[in-house]
């Protein structure tokens, strides 16, 4: 998968930062009495490794991403009253393990799960929903209604007119693009990552009077992970000859 991972100095970045700081602050109780658990596969990855290597690009974090993946499905199987914990948190994943990875860089990378299931149990998915898709020119995203409504009370909130109800129609749109101007993010009317974060990441944005219209900075497509070495991959953890 395509690794994000965001400009620490932008509104996003140090919105994801401040989240993986409440996560740490409010550890999930994990693993055996004394709160242990035995990590397994790439999970044993060293958090300064996994930094460095999405910093990178490299394929190793985006195998480690899959890992987190697998870790969530999990839950979403096991945990009682969860259909789906991240309902759309996926595109900031990444940025959101740095940041939680950068405060303990000695640990294995394993320790973030207990951390995402903490900042996003609250806000779960508790019964299934057909996700839909929204469109906004060639940009188009899976959205569950439940979120859609949360975005819209959120729009209303920060103060603009909207009704709340789970369909992302036109007003939604025209909604959208009037919070960005407000918040000085490119006016799109796409529910984007930036505007999501700023939307339901806590308490809406008071209105703010609109800035003059600044030039968008044009896209940077990510760049693509160089193909998956299948050698097998060695533990972080293991000594020579282990």
């Amino acid at each position: 998968m395509p690794l994000k991972i965001k400009n620490k100095r932008s509104n996003i970045g140090l919105a994801v930062t401040a989240m993986a700081f409440t996560l740490m602050a409010g550890r999930a109780s994990a693993g055996d009495a004394n709160g242990d658990f035995a990590p397994k596969g790439i999970g044993m990855m060293p958090c300064s490794q996994f930094v460095q290597a999405a910093e990178e690009g490299r394929v190793e974090a985006a195998i480690a991403m899959s890992w987190f993946a697998g870790y969530l499905s999990a839950s979403n199987m096991l945990l009682p009253e969860t259909y789906d914990l991240v309902t759309w948190q996926e595109g900031i994943l990444p940025s959101i393990v740095v940041s939680i990875c950068q405060q303990a860089p000695d640990q294995p990378i394993a320790i973030a799960g207990p951390e995402l299931i903490n900042a996003f149990g609250p806000s779960r998915l508790q019964t299934a929903e057909r996700p839909a898709q929204v469109s906004v020119g060639e940009k188009t995203r899976l959205l569950y209604p439940s979120t859609v409504r949360k975005l819209q009370e959120a729009l209303q909130r920060a103060g603009q007119t909207v009704s709340v109800d789970g369909d992302f129609g036109p007003g939604t749109q025209s909604a959208i693009s009037s919070f960005q101007t407000a918040m000085g993010i490119p006016p799109s009317g796409f529910p984007d990552e930036p505007t999501l974060v700023a939307l339901l990441s806590g308490p809406a944005p008071a209105p703010q009077q609109a800035a003059p219209a600044q030039p968008a900075p044009a896209a940077t497509p990510p760049a693509l992970l160089p193909p998956i070495d299948m050698e097998p991959i060695q533990s972080p953890l293991s000594g020579p000859g282990q």
